[in-house]
C-alpha cells in the first residue's frame, strides 16, 4: 500500500549563474533529497531571481502527479520554461508581472530543478 506522500519545494532567489536555494518538507513519508542543479551550459541564462517557483505533489483521479508554478514578481514580462528532472522540459512561456503558470507531470519523482530564459 502506498502511503500519502506530499513534497513541497519552493524555489527563489535564481542566481545569475543558475543555482537556486530550496527548501523541502514532507508529511507521511520522508522525502527523497532534491538534489540542486550544476550552474546552466553556456549561453543559457536562469530566469531572474524575481520570479518564484512553488513545486507539489497531489493526488488526482487516483494518480500522483507533481506540480510545478511559475509567478512573475517582476516588474516586467518575462519569458521562461521550466527545466524539468525526471521528465520532458516545458514549453517556453511569457508571464505578465503578477501572473503564473503552471505545468503537471504524472508521478512524484519529476520536480523542475530551474527555470532559463528563452
Amino acid at each position: 500500500m502506498r502511503s500519502n506522500f506530499v513534497r513541497t519545494v519552493a524555489i527563489t532567489g535564481l542566481a545569475a549563474a543558475g543555482l537556486f536555494a530550496s527548501a523541502a518538507t514532507a508529511t507521511a513519508a520522508p522525502a527523497s533529497a532534491v538534489a540542486a542543479p550544476s550552474a546552466s551550459p553556456v549561453g543559457i541564462s536562469a530566469a531572474p531571481s524575481c520570479v518564484y517557483l512553488y513545486q507539489t505533489d497531489y493526488i488526482r483521479e487516483g494518480q500522483y502527479r507533481s506540480l510545478a508554478n511559475a509567478r512573475n514578481d517582476c516588474g516586467y514580462t518575462i519569458r521562461t520554461r521550466m527545466i524539468w528532472v525526471g521528465t520532458t522540459d516545458g514549453a517556453c512561456f511569457s508571464l505578465a508581472p503578477g501572473q503564473s503558470h503552471g505545468e503537471s507531470k504524472p508521478g512524484t519523482r519529476p520536480y523542475v530543478s530551474e527555470l532559463r530564459d528563452c
